[in-house]
């Protein structure tokens, strides 16, 4: 088909129309030339500048490939993650860190419910014991007509009246105590040291000691067997490692240190195993009421070192004292190598 040569071409002039429109709307149209408006200088700077960026993106592909190619990439350094080995050890302690952290709470729980039952137990005890008093005063008064006339001053009567009251307290002041964590020996954390030595227990002896050191489990051993004996003061051990803080606080250079609070302030310390050995060349081997004889120094505890007609006496009747002599044997203490004589 041949077109009138006065007929102007539609497609041209369309075309030439939607190119004009593309040029005018196109925003990134200057980035065709970077440069433009520039003086040499400038074109110069601009030129090097972008040469530079170029030659680094152009290492740094060429590296990428170079790993690619070789396989290195696949692998993680340790310091890497997801699958880096230093990864995969802190997840671990972190597991384990909130599986302890699980445990420490339900131990917790059952303390607390322990303690809880404890004090009900000795209040029904109490209860049982001023019924038996009374039972007890009444059959008294009837035994004979002298304990009715003694019954009848009012000296006696007041002396009575107020030993039975001393009993009901102490009884009271025993319950307490036990629902506070005495009579048992406990290891707490950093956190709950101080809630610890300020919550209403009149004495605390703490225990800083080290899971490594064979001294420490010496003093473990004889403190296991003292605290059920002596429920006026709360026992407890401190990891020193996980308690930096009160290590530095307390100055504690030498483990084992035992410490003893009144009211939340120190009243004495006993550093390692001093003057608690009565023969300085084996001195890690020493009697347990000789560290009780320390405690009743501080007023922790009531200790008194049973004199020779008493001990004979308990030696005839086959009494053997409360306590033993660490022998190290298997890591801990052989029934044969107990000492049950007085030191």
């Amino acid at each position: 088909q041949i077109l009138h040569p006065a007929m102007p071409s539609l497609q041209n002039s369309a075309g030439a129309g939607k190119a004009a429109k593309f040029q005018a709307a196109n925003p990134l149209g200057p980035m065709a030339n970077p440069f433009e408006g520039m003086d040499d200088d400038e074109k110069e700077y601009q030129k090097v500048v972008s040469d530079n960026i170029n030659k680094r993106l152009t290492t740094a592909m060429d590296e990428l490939k170079d790993k690619h190619a070789s396989g290195t990439n696949e692998v993680d350094d340790d310091d890497r993650a997801p699958t880096g080995d230093t990864y995969k050890a802190q997840y671990a302690q972190m597991a384990r860190q909130r599986r302890d952290q699980q445990a420490q709470v339900e131990q917790q729980r059952a303390e607390e419910a322990s303690r809880i039952q404890q004090l009900k137990e000795e209040t029904k005890r109490i209860f049982i014991n001023e019924k038996e008093n009374e039972t007890a005063a009444a059959s008294d008064d009837d035994d004979s007509d002298y304990d009715d006339l003694l019954d009848e001053d009012p000296e006696l009567e007041a002396i009575r009246d107020k030993r039975i009251h001393q009993m009901r307290e102490a009884q009271i002041k025993h319950a307490e105590n036990m629902a506070r964590g005495h009579g048992q020996y406990r290891t707490v954390s950093q956190d709950e040291f101080l809630p610890e030595c300020a919550g209403g227990s009149e004495f605390v002896a703490a225990h800083f000691f080290h899971k490594e050191f064979e001294r420490c489990k010496i003093m473990d051993h004889h403190l296991k067997l003292i605290a059920p004996l002596h429920a006026t003061c709360k026992f407890i051990r401190v990891d020193a490692e996980k308690a930096p803080f009160f290590v530095s606080k307390l100055v504690i250079k030498t483990l084992p240190s035992l410490i003893v609070f009144q009211d939340g302030k120190v009243v004495d310390r006993l550093t390692g195993f001093d003057g608690l050995a009565k023969d300085p060349k084996d001195p890690d081997r020493w009697h347990t009421g000789r560290l009780q004889q320390w405690l009743s120094t501080t007023g922790a505890i009531e200790y008194t070192v049973p004199n020779e007609e008493i001990q004979e006496e308990m030696r005839r009747l086959g009494i053997t004292p409360k306590g033993t002599v660490w022998s190290g044997m298997n890591g801990g203490v052989d029934d044969d190598e107990y000492d049950s004589d007085f030191e």
